[in-house]
């Protein structure tokens, strides 16, 4: 018999994680080696064990699903990401495969979908359902329609200084370090984050980020 695949499981609802471990102990390829309620402790748990692939809620408090694999694909560039979340949103799910998520499935998925989704992913890196394949298009066909601006145009006429340095490290650090690096109080750090979000209409960090990368604050 085959090593089954390990399992970790990253959400903040416990019945959540108690029913998906529950339906991936009925597949004999598949076993759950890990559980976590948050990105904290997800990361402490993997300094020993690491599972081969983890299912990633993207609503957390603390740490977004986003920064959580950031730091996760950062630190142990082997193990697979596939986020397993409520959102339908074809902007976050495009944003999420092109910055390291090996898949995305939407939590209402059948049991032989998530399955199919993890051996997938093993084998060949990656899983794109039907609905992430179109969003990934639509988002393709969006970039190439928007006219060009230059981002110091952007910067200059949209953001405050301050605002331009949240910008540049957003997605980078989580909300403390942003706090520590510019020498700033949480509070103060989530009230630009507040101000950067209804300027850019982002509705998530990942879809602010994303701007921040589009728009030129951020490096390749």
């Amino acid at each position: 018999m085959e090593t089954p695949i390990k399992i970790g499981l990253v959400d903040d609802q416990n019945l959540f994680r108690e029913g998906m471990k529950l339906i991936l102990s009925t597949f004999s390829e598949l076993e759950v080696v890990l559980e976590a309620d948050g990105g904290s402790s997800l990361l402490a748990q993997l300094e020993t064990n690491q599972p081969d692939v983890i299912l990633l809620d993207y609503t957390m408090p603390e740490m977004d699903g986003f920064q959580t694999m950031q730091k996760v694909k950062a630190a142990y560039p082997g193990i697979k990401v596939i986020m397993l979340t409520m959102h339908f949103d074809e902007a976050l799910m495009a944003f999420m495969m092109q910055n390291g998520a090996n898949g995305y499935l939407l939590k209402d998925e059948n049991s032989h979908t998530v399955k199919t989704a993890i051996i997938q992913v093993m084998e060949s890196g990656q899983y794109f359902a039907d609905y992430v394949s179109k969003a990934l298009l639509k988002q393709l066909q969006i970039q190439s329609q928007k006219p060009q601006r230059s981002g110091s145009l952007i910067k200059e006429n949209s953001f405050s200084e301050r605002e331009q340095e949240i910008l540049a490290i957003v997605g980078k650090y989580g909300r403390q370090e942003m706090a520590d690096k510019l020498f700033l109080s949480i509070k103060t750090v989530d009230f630009h984050l507040k101000n950067l979000r209804d300027k850019t209409n982002a509705n998530s960090s990942a879809e602010l980020v994303r701007y921040a990368m589009q728009h030129g604050f951020q490096g390749d």
